[in-house]
């Protein structure tokens, strides 16, 4: 349902930010570089997102906490169908949406949660950026009418004020007070007025107390909000006393994990126990504060309802509308949290954690004795032979002999399609397996039954552990992968360094067992054999190196098929040391007529015209390593006695090893075939064949300008050369390229090469 197309890896280890790394489609990936590179950092990466478990180990040098993200491809609507009444706006986006991403963020405790990123984010994020603009509006609102009523309550104390004053003034018969003013201020005698100025007074007074009675009427309309605002007042003092409380713990963790990257970590059972107080009081701290900051919030969109002049109670019952016209009833984490329980399964491969067991009880495994040695071996073993305890129970010993004798030479069978190597000319290894019982000597296990393994040849019948430890390794990878592949569910399978104890032949074989499996199972592989890379398939490829190859403390970078020019010598290793060997499959042949071409980057064009052209004649095209390197080829050609000729262009290089191959070969062989095959004098090198229209379309797919031979433009702009042919190549077999799409310049190049393979036959 959801198939890995890309990741992107930050702060992790030597990996500051990979950027998003698309995976090949055809579901094998193969991760090369240097030991140090970050080839294992990105297999950790990627099994951590699933487990979300990280320690201080992968953490950087200034602690920034790890993010990984994956993409994932899904079926149209699928979405939709497992998200429950998603709003209008939300389900017009899902049903649109044909990939996920999801994204696990790590905080300062080391606790992870995932959350939906990409599209969806977006949109939600927008949501939340609506609802805090919305509360940031309400916020300073009602930041104004507090400071309104704060001013009018000063108003008012002053006119309270004045009027006492005003009081004191009057004949003791007017006032009607105390001879002392107000506010605490020290009793003052009364002072006397000129009886004229009484009614000026008393008009004062009447003034005062008219504008005391507006003002205590605007207090109790705005008692309300006043009640409001205290609320908030004393809910944002406590979120952001739990805000402060939580970045000091913060600041603690930091200092524990600096520690531990520094392997300074203090020794004792106290650092624990305070340890584990900081880490329960950051938890705690943290949920207490987003707790706060949900009431925090409620309570601002509730104070809006009682600014625009809503009863408290009517107030209550509206928030949860406003709340809902602004945020979804999903938020990141929860979508996350719903669409990863549908993530496929990150397995890391680990050498010999399912090696086959000599004899495991029968006991133990119906118990499901994880414990026991060889345990998940032989549920490997029973899950590949579809064998349940069931099978056991067979009554009659006879049947359940021949049963057994069957299904190892089934088994056998499968694994020898894939184990192709034997002892001595023809002596293959078979597997086996026996259902016993315990003798009397053995105690309580006495007549308990027990199954025992065997890897046989010829000459010997061995237990599992006495075999060579190749042998073992690709027994226990066999198992492990064919037995996941059986369990049909998605499954995203991570192999840091398969097969470093086989022979090229045998790491040969673990491509193979890779290929028979993704279609049920994705396979990303790290390496630096050559044997276990395809020239053919260089779109699996992404090499891994560091910024700054002389220092560790730099960062890691990754580079796709199409940037592969970019990486160093000893990051292309493993590529290197078979460009320019013959593709399997399509090497030197007794059968067919060998072509020699001078570099991959040929081989492709040859192949690629071979294919648009719908040649059939038997022609196998041979790559040297280089140009210099031909001579070689053709003497090891005619010393095993193959038919062949040499393809050569118009260049200086290839013009002086026409010269020595005219003084060291026949001109043609038995049957006049021309041996020394010569290109027009116009054709500089395969990409020549192109017209400049169809090589800026097909090869280079830009529309930039070209003033010179194709060769040349390569040569000059550095383009790597065959790794651009080889995606030309795999476009032409997938039929994206016709020869119809060529005009006529280049289909006329494309005949001559035909005849001159017609030529060949």
């Amino acid at each position: 349902m959801m198939k890995l197309t890309a990741f992107r890896i930050r702060n992790f280890r030597s990996i500051v930010d990979t950027g998003w790394q698309s995976l090949s489609p055809d579901n094998i990936t193969c991760l090369i570089g240097q030991n140090e590179s970050g080839k294992t950092s990105i297999l950790e990466g990627l099994k951590v997102f699933y487990t979300g478990v990280i320690t201080e180990d992968v953490l950087r040098s200034d602690l920034s906490l790890p993010e990984v993200s994956c993409r994932f491809t899904i079926p149209a609507g699928w979405l939709l169908k497992v998200t429950d009444n998603p709003g209008t706006e939300l389900k017009e986006l899902l049903s649109g949406l044909s990939h996920i991403e999801l994204t696990r963020v790590w905080i300062a405790d080391l606790s992870s949660v995932v959350i939906v990123s990409g599209e969806i984010s977006q949109y939600l994020d927008s949501l939340e950026d609506a609802w805090r603009l919305y509360l940031g509006d309400v916020t300073n609102k009602l930041e104004q009418e507090l400071k309104q009523i704060s001013e009018t309550e000063l108003l008012l104390a002053d006119l309270t004020r004045q009027e006492a004053e005003i009081k004191l003034k009057l004949p003791p018969g007017e006032k009607g007070v105390r001879t002392f003013r107000l506010f605490a201020r020290k009793a003052v005698d009364p002072v006397s007025e000129p009886a004229a100025n009484y009614p000026g007074l008393r008009n004062q007074l009447n003034e005062i107390k008219k504008r005391k009675e507006d003002f205590s009427s605007e207090l109790q309309s705005k008692h309300p909000m006043k009640k409001a605002g205290d609320t908030w007042k004393k809910l944002q003092e406590k979120y952001n006393s739990l805000d402060r409380h939580l970045a000091e713990l913060s600041i603690k963790l930091e200092e524990r994990h600096q520690k531990m990257t520094l392997l300074m970590r203090p020794i004792g059972d106290d650092d624990d126990m305070e340890w584990k107080g900081i880490l329960e009081d950051y938890r705690r701290t943290r949920s207490e504060r987003d707790q706060q900051k949900a009431l925090l919030d409620r309570h601002i969109a509730l104070s809006g309802y009682i600014m625009d002049g809503s009863s408290e109670e009517d107030a209550v019952k509206n928030v949860n509308d406003i709340i809902q016209s602004y945020k979804s009833q999903y938020n990141s984490e929860i979508l996350g949290i719903k669409y990863f329980e549908y993530c496929p399964v990150y397995e890391l491969f680990e050498d010999f954690g399912s090696l086959l067991p000599n004899r495991i009880d029968m006991e133990d495994i119906i118990t499901g004795n994880e414990q026991v040695e060889g345990y998940k071996a032989a549920r490997n073993f029973l899950s590949i032979a579809q064998l349940d305890y069931s099978f056991f129970q067979q009554p009659s010993s006879r049947i359940l002999k021949q049963k057994i004798e069957n299904l190892n030479q089934s088994l056998t069978r499968n694994f020898q399609d894939f184990w192709q190597q034997s002892i001595g000319r023809n002596n293959k290894i078979h597997i086996q397996f026996e259902l016993d019982h315990y003798s009397a000597s053995y105690g309580d296990k006495a007549g308990k039954p027990y199954l025992e393994f065997w890897i046989k040849d010829e000459g010997e019948r061995l237990y599992p552990k006495q075999r060579s430890r190749g042998v073992r390794w690709f027994l226990s990878f066999y198992m492990e992968l064919k037995a996941a592949a059986n369990l049909n569910r998605e499954m995203i399978l991570l192999v840091d360094e398969p097969g470093v104890s086989l022979h090229a032949r045998a790491q040969e074989d673990v491509l193979k067992v890779f290929e028979d499996i993704k279609d049920k199972i994705q396979v990303i592989y790290t390496t630096h054999s050559p044997h276990l890379v395809e020239i053919n398939k260089l779109h699996r490829v992404l090499a891994i190196q560091r910024d700054d190859l002389d220092s560790l403390r730099s960062t890691t970078r990754i580079l796709d098929p199409l940037r592969l020019s970019a990486a160093s010598p000893d990051t292309l290793s493993p590529l290197q040391s078979i460009l320019g060997n013959p593709v399997a499959g399509e090497g030197f042949s007794s059968r067919k007529f060998n072509l020699i071409v001078n570099d991959t980057g040929s081989f492709y064009i040859i192949n690629a015209i071979i294919y648009l052209m719908g040649f059939k004649g038997k022609v196998s095209v041979i790559p040297s390593t280089n140009i210099s390197s031909i001579p070689l080829l053709c003497n090891i050609l005619m010393g095993w006695g193959l038919e062949f000729s040499v393809l050569l262009f118009e260049n200086d290089q290839e013009n002086r090893v026409a010269e020595i191959l005219k003084d060291t070969l026949f001109k043609t062989d038995g049957m006049n075939r021309k041996i020394i095959i010569r290109m027009p004098e116009t054709i500089y090198n395969a990409e020549d064949l192109l017209s400049t229209l169809d090589f800026k379309n097909h090869i280079l797919k830009t529309r930039e300008g070209i003033t010179v031979a194709n060769s040349e433009y390569i040569r000059e702009k550095v383009i790597p050369r065959n790794f651009m042919f080889s995606r030309f190549l795999t476009d032409v077999k997938a039929e994206l390229v016709k020869i119809s799409d060529f005009d006529e310049e280049t289909q006329e190049n494309f005949r001559i090469v035909v005849d001159m393979l017609k030529g060949l036959k």
